[in-house]
């Protein structure tokens, strides 16, 4: 029997060639095999790697999926905060804010998946910017309780009334000085009330989670956890911390009504119902675009 590949003789039963090492087959004169013979597969040419293909180098294998970086996930408008795979937003509210939205506002997200709210604060000097991010999943929220309020500081009302009172008398008896000083003094008041230093009004939200008795979700005065001794120093230092503009995204937790505070109020609690018992099929009634 002779090698097929280099021609070498090879002695009767021999598996492989001594010369070249391949494979002997063993062939009747019809072309069948027998039984023993070394299956179809071992006379087919074996393929080698080439290192230098034609036309350039051969890419690498890509053994890991590839990832897509933070700046190609979608985001909650307005927000570092990432989407979930398919999550659709249905409703976003501007709810509560500083004395300016720009200084600091809070956001309440509604998704088909869970209810987000984002706040933050912007720095300002040395003070860099802060946030802070409450969420819970919307198929496990089992109440929810809202308010909003629109009233002028009772205390920097009566304030403005005391240094107004003051200017009168002043001129009344001619002292120029005091006139300035008192003058001075109810124009100050009379900023603050206008500016909004002073609490114009408030809002409040509390979400009710079924994996505990707590809120899962809080701000306004639902969300205040300062206690007794903090509420009034808090209530002492605001003014003070409002002239200089330094927030932090807790201050938003307290602070004024946003524009859509009105409509979350109104509108939460049916929204969360329809979403949790119809599900995709409340979308027309809400004007969320439903996909096909």
């Amino acid at each position: 029997m002779k090698c097929e590949v280099c021609g070498t003789e090879a002695e009767p039963g021999a598996a492989f060639c001594d010369n070249c090492g391949a494979v002997l087959t063993a062939r009747k004169a019809d072309g069948a095999r027998d039984a023993a013979d070394p299956p179809e597969a071992l006379d087919a040419p074996v393929a080698r790697f080439d290192p230098h293909p034609p036309g350039g180098v051969a890419p690498a294998p890509r053994t890991t999926a590839q990832l897509a970086s933070p700046a190609q996930l979608a985001t909650l408008p307005g927000t570092p905060l990432v989407l979930g795979d398919g999550e659709k937003i249905w409703r976003t509210y501007r709810v509560v804010r500083l004395r300016r939205p720009e200084l600091g506002e809070g956001l309440l997200f509604v998704t088909d998946a869970r209810v987000v709210f984002y706040a933050r604060a912007r720095g300002r000097g040395t003070q860099r910017p802060s946030a802070l991010v409450q969420q819970t999943r919307l198929d496990s929220v089992t109440g929810v309780s809202a308010y909003v309020t629109h009233r002028i500081s009772l205390g920097w009302f009566v304030l403005a009334v005391i240094t107004g009172l003051f200017v009168v008398g002043s001129i009344l008896t001619l002292a120029i000085p005091l006139v300035i000083f008192w003058g001075l003094l109810f124009a100050g008041t009379v900023w603050m009330l206008v500016q909004g230093a002073a609490k114009k009004g408030s809002v409040g939200v509390q979400i009710q989670g079924s994996s505990s008795d707590q809120s899962s979700l809080s701000f306004g005065q639902f969300g205040e956890q300062r206690g007794y001794f903090g509420t009034i120093v808090h209530s002492l230092i605001s003014p003070v911390l409002g002239l200089l503009g330094v927030y932090t995204a807790f201050d938003v937790l307290l602070g004024f009504p946003g524009q859509d505070a009105e409509k979350v109020v109104s509108e939460i609690g049916a929204l969360v119902f329809d979403m949790q018992s119809r599900g995709s099929l409340a979308a027309g009634r809400w004007g969320v675009p439903t996909d096909g």
